[in-house]
């Protein structure tokens, strides 16, 4: 899709990929109206046009007409809330109602249905990957090389495929293997929790890596899977020894720090 000279409505939680989106829309000269969501988008260098709260999140159809504005890209991370602790205005209470069936089968379940009720109002959802292209993963550091005596490509593409399986059931994209088991499973508390878990085994002394690619089927406009520095630091502090992610799937947050810390760190890493 040809995307520079477009009106776009960026939808924006937390995490550094909102900045570097933002940034590539002004490189660009992409007329952007940046709806920050309270709570979550906490950038100071770029001001929202309007910040929205969950309660009020049914108006934003209202709104993006109001502006004229049909395409629109969602990025960063947004915690699913607890329902009994919304206090939602009619609007609101109306579009929960339309996804309330969906809300407890799953994250990628509920973010499809959520998807479609923009398609269904004639808006154009982008996928962030067009604005992101220098943080997409590829296979340029894979150093797969230096780490022949622990691990070879057929065990890579088991763990690859494992974890693919383990996302059918839609409870994560993660997983942490060792020795052809699967120690851990990615929960809703994340992937920082799930390192963070790893850490209370104390099996330091074993080859484990971190696998983190997309579901099977997954809505590709929503949640790619994504490291970035924190994620690189905080498996070298649990004793982890290399990460695995997917190839043109995967986003990279600062990519320049992760791959300068992922070869400070001595860490096998692969993009399968």
């Amino acid at each position: 899709m040809q995307i520079k000279g477009i009106r776009l409505a960026i939808i924006a939680g937390g995490g550094d990929l909102v900045l570097s989106c933002i940034k590539s829309c002004h490189k660009q000269n992409i007329n952007i109206f940046l709806i920050g969501i309270d709570g979550f988008y906490k950038n100071s260098i770029y001001e929202p046009n309007l910040t929205l709260n969950l309660n009020e999140i049914g108006n934003i159809f209202s709104i993006l007409k109001d502006k004229k504005i049909k395409n629109i890209l969602f990025i960063g991370s947004i915690q699913k809330p607890n329902l009994y602790s919304l206090r939602p205005n009619l609007l609101t209470v109306y579009y929960i109602s339309l996804i309330l069936l969906n809300y407890f089968r799953g994250d990628d379940n509920l973010l499809t249905k959520i998807f479609n009720i923009f398609i269904k109002k004639g808006f154009k959802v982008l996928d962030v990957r067009n604005l992101l292209k220098d943080n997409i993963a590829n296979n340029l550091y894979n150093n797969l090389e230096n780490y022949k005596k622990n691990i070879n490509l057929k065990q890579l593409t088991d763990y690859f495929n494992l974890a693919k399986k383990i996302g059918s059931l839609d409870k994560g994209q993660a997983v942490i293997v060792s020795k052809g088991d699967v120690l851990l499973k990615e929960d809703r508390k994340g992937t920082d929790h799930l390192i963070y878990r790893y850490k209370l085994l104390n099996r330091e002394n074993e080859f484990s890596i971190l696998v983190k690619i997309s579901k099977p089927n997954q809505n590709l406009y929503f949640d790619l899977p994504t490291i970035g520095p924190n994620t690189i630091k905080n498996i070298f502090s649990s004793g982890i020894k290399g990460i695995v992610v997917e190839k043109n799937k995967s986003l990279i947050a600062k990519p320049k720090e992760t791959f300068k810390l992922i070869k400070k760190y001595k860490l096998f890493y692969y993009a399968l």
